[in-house]
């Protein structure tokens, strides 16, 4: 059985994939207006006359809500934890928590972007706590 993989390049995503890959979380931004959005478009959600640049984010954020799966996709062992977090730009992004013990998370926890390596070209970004220097 093959596993579908989660890149899917095209020329909205090629700079958030190319990214991903040396270790940076791009978010898109409203070069007008700097109203962050995610996930990518090809126009601004504040002005859909204006394309949106790519931006590094900072990678901090909060845990917004977050959900414990325990039976899931076959890549990954359960139990493992999908989380919406509110980034300090702003947006939402849904990813998954990792470092952090099931009973010690809690909504509005503090975190910053890791990256894992699914494989020799794709890498995801996933949050920890955030250290407290």
């Amino acid at each position: 059985m093959s596993l579908m993989s989660p890149e899917v390049i095209d020329n909205l995503s090629a700079p958030w994939w190319a990214a991903l890959r040396e270790g940076r979380l791009l978010v898109q931004r409203n070069p007008v207006t700097g109203v962050w959005q995610w996930y990518p478009r090809e126009h601004c959600l504040d002005d859909l006359s204006t394309e949106p640049q790519w931006v590094q984010a900072s990678g901090h954020g909060t845990v917004f809500t977050y959900s414990v799966i325990h039976r899931g996709h076959t890549r990954l062992d359960a139990p493992y934890v999908c989380a919406l977090i509110e980034l300090d730009e702003g947006p939402l992004m849904l990813s998954q928590l990792h470092g952090i013990a099931l009973d010690q998370i809690t909504i509005g926890m503090p975190v910053s972007v890791a990256f894992i390596d699914l494989d020799s070209t794709t890498s995801l970004p996933v949050f920890g706590p955030r250290s407290a220097a």
